[in-house]
């Protein structure tokens, strides 16, 4: 049996780690950037295709991997990651449907040579490396049934919910 004040301390290490992972998924609007029109959501999940207008949604037909290439193509192009691409702490044989929030800078804003534009590269390609790195073991989503497409599209969803609300591509 441990004492209390060792499972206090360990709850509370736990919690700081939650939190930390938490806050490094989301890269919170400020002020009049809830509205902004250059924030695109790259997903392979069918719920977002009746939720998210249709100009701010590329839909990628393909597996969870095919959407971190897409992202990681648009990011080498100067987009920006705004959720990260390993949300959810599900490994990527766990995830049938990945979407990620990017947001298109314009000619003008482009972020070339910036701190935020290298780390948006570098936690892209971890990704994109991570998933290549399960091989066959990554499920598509013709390989289930319906009932079961269903529920990890749900997961997906509701993992992104807050953060499309955030940047103003969901309702409130």
């Amino acid at each position: 049996m441990y004492p209390d004040s060792l499972l206090k301390l360990l709850f509370s290490a736990l919690l700081m780690l939650f939190v930390e992972k938490t806050r490094q998924n989301v890269s919170v609007p400020s002020g009049d950037d809830t509205m902004r029109k250059d924030v695109v959501l790259l997903t392979n999940n069918p719920c977002f295709q009746q939720s998210v207008d249709s100009s701010r949604l590329r839909f990628i037909d393909g597996m969870s991997l095919d959407v971190l290439i897409a992202a990681r193509d648009a990011v080498h192009l100067g987009s920006g990651l705004l959720t990260h691409p390993l949300y959810g702490n599900l490994r990527p044989n766990q995830q049938l449907f990945r979407s990620i929030l990017l947001q298109n800078p314009s000619q003008k804003e482009r972020n070339f040579g910036t701190g935020a534009y290298y780390e948006s590269i570098s936690t892209i390609e971890e990704a994109v490396l991570m998933y290549r790195s399960y091989g066959s073991r990554l499920i598509t989503p013709e390989c289930l049934p319906d009932a079961a497409r269903e529920d990890y599209a749900f997961v997906d969803y509701e993992l992104m919910r807050e953060s499309l609300t955030l940047y103003g591509l969901l309702p409130i």
